[in-house]
């Protein structure tokens, strides 16, 4: 049975040999069922099938939660320290994902939102030259995206909200945003990952602006340094930190997203000075249109 993601402006068909529960989240950006593989260019294939017993977990490898991360493979075990239920090998030359699973742990796959977990979005995104920031994503009037990105609890969705009430933009995705650079420059696009604003479009916009929020009793903007750019949004980046080759490629694609794309530092009270005082610095500086 087949099925095609289309995410950050890229294709994944996946090969499963069962249904797959579509859930919310990912309803958008999920097609399928089909009966046949599609041949197109630039579109990625990712393989499931069942085997009777998965090998044990390699010597050098990195647990991060109840997932066991080694070289290019990675192993899903149901709690940390346990037997692994799924193994993805990874050979992106090829466009290529698989993944082997115990058979009778069809559960552990079968929802939609985990698959896109096995697939690694992060993963993807990085072998697509791009990136996977904790941020939340909204598109104004005229089109342009602007990503808010602080720690939990900072008021990044607020924010986001004020520019729906006050200035007509939308809300595009409410945690996490996919970036890939295009030629025309660095491109914006919304993620079946949204934590607690609901909010899971699969649509995108060429990014005008990242602002670094800080709460503060004024409100107050100006263009960050780079220092302060970099220093405020690495932590916000998922990267595989453990992982030389996934390290060294994220920030080669952070130091080019820093120099091509501006970065603000927003100073803010939630309420609509904060809005009128971003908006007035990004037409100053022709981020977005007056």
């Amino acid at each position: 049975m087949w099925y095609r993601y289309d995410m950050a402006g890229h294709r994944i068909q996946v090969d499963i040999p069962f249904a797959l529960t579509v859930s919310r989240e990912s309803a958008a950006f999920l097609r399928g069922p089909a009966e046949r593989r599609e041949e197109a260019p630039g579109l990625w294939t990712a393989v499931f099938r069942p085997v009777e017993d998965l090998p044990p977990l390699p010597a050098e490898g990195v647990w991060q939660g109840d997932t066991y991360f080694a070289g290019t493979e990675t192993f899903h075990c149901p709690v940390r320290g346990k037997a692994p239920y799924a193994r993805v090998t990874r050979r992106p030359r090829e466009g290529m994902v698989r993944c082997e699973y115990r058979r009778g742990m069809e559960e552990e796959l079968c929802y939609s939102r985990n698959l896109c977990d096995l697939l690694e979005l992060e993963t993807l995104l990085l072998d697509w030259g791009g990136l996977l920031l904790h941020a939340s994503f909204i598109r104004t009037k005229g089109g342009r995206g602007i990503l808010f990105s602080a720690p939990s609890g900072t008021g990044k969705s607020t924010q986001a909200a004020l520019w729906e009430q006050l200035e007509g933009a939308e809300t595009l995705n409410g945690d996490r945003a996919g970036l890939t650079r295009e030629r025309d420059g660095w491109q914006a696009w919304g993620l079946p990952y949204a934590g607690s604003s609901g909010v899971y479009r699969n649509e995108g916009a060429p990014l005008a602006a990242i602002v670094l929020l800080r709460q503060a009793p004024e409100n107050r903007v100006r263009r960050a340094s780079a220092p302060e750019a970099f220093s405020g949004l690495y932590p916000e980046f998922t990267i595989h930190r453990w992982d030389a080759r996934f390290a060294e490629q994220a920030m080669d694609s952070i130091l080019a997203l820093l120099g091509e794309v501006p970065v603000f530092l927003l100073e803010c009270r939630p309420d609509g000075g904060a809005v009128a005082a971003l908006k007035a610095a990004l037409e100053r500086k022709g981020e977005i249109a007056p």
